[in-house]
């Protein structure tokens, strides 16, 4: 009796663990990349993700995660895969990347009525308060610098209604997820104050948990270059050419 038990168990694991997919695609709620509209998962990123599968003929759940838990689980278990993620060579020994996917301006924005005018990137350690998105490659960048004055926030959302509200001085933040942040909560580009100030500009990317097959790898970059070519956009840079991109966009008093 006790055997037969124990070959039902094993038998009932092994059906679970193959129902489980080799693959699962994280990404986090950012606009106008990745966001829910009437229910459903949409954005220019998770378009184009569906794209690639359609390309490799395979489909893969796609699971919404604030960024730090997504970005920890990419890093430390098997099976996975983040979009979208910035490329940064503090990242690149712990993933194995696809891309690029979109490229990124950041900017930091100021509260309409700003206290405190940044003039310059200098400027930016010396205001009181200076918000980031937990985790993300702002916050780690400006953490990595010495910054003593962020104010971490779980979403863009979240810190774009602090900034608006005047709460804090400053916040880095894509000029496309700025635009899009504010055209779906309905408010005016005067809520907030472009300082004109360049944080970065960088490559948005997918990045696989880094024992991932090399032959995946290839895969989805051969699946995502035609893609691109499909559809007739711009072929951005290629992924192994990243480094020398990234050189050249960085501000020289960041290199």
């Amino acid at each position: 009796m006790k055997r037969t038990l124990l070959i039902g168990a094993l038998f009932s694991l092994s059906l679970t663990l193959s129902a489980q997919p080799s693959l699962t695609l994280l990404s986090h709620e950012l606009v106008p990349f990745t966001h829910h509209h009437d229910g459903k998962l949409d954005g220019l990123a998770v378009r184009l993700i569906q794209q690639i599968q359609d390309e490799l003929g395979e489909t893969y759940p796609i699971r919404i995660y604030p960024f730090k838990r997504a970005l920890a689980l990419t890093r430390l278990e098997p099976g996975y895969a983040l979009f979208v993620t910035q490329w940064a060579p503090e990242r690149e020994p712990f993933f194995k990347w696809v891309g690029p996917l979109f490229r990124s301006k950041v900017i930091i924005y100021q509260p309409p009525s700003p206290r405190h005018k940044l003039k310059s990137l200098d400027d930016l350690r010396h205001l009181p308060r200076v918000g980031v998105v937990l985790g993300n490659a702002d916050d780690e960048r400006l953490t990595r610098e010495g910054y003593t004055n962020l104010v971490r926030y779980q979403s863009v959302e979240e810190a774009l209604q602090r900034l608006v509200l005047g709460k804090i001085d400053a916040f880095p933040v894509g000029e496309m997820v700025l635009d899009a942040t504010l055209e779906q909560r309905g408010l005016s580009h005067r809520s907030v104050t472009n300082s004109g100030v360049v944080l970065h500009e960088s490559w948005l990317y997918l990045a696989f948990s880094r024992d991932q097959d090399d032959a995946v790898i290839a895969r989805w970059q051969s699946a995502l270059d035609k893609v691109r070519l499909k559809s007739g956009r711009d072929m951005l840079p290629p992924h192994q050419d990243r480094t020398s991109h990234q050189a050249a966009q960085q501000d020289p008093a960041d290199q």
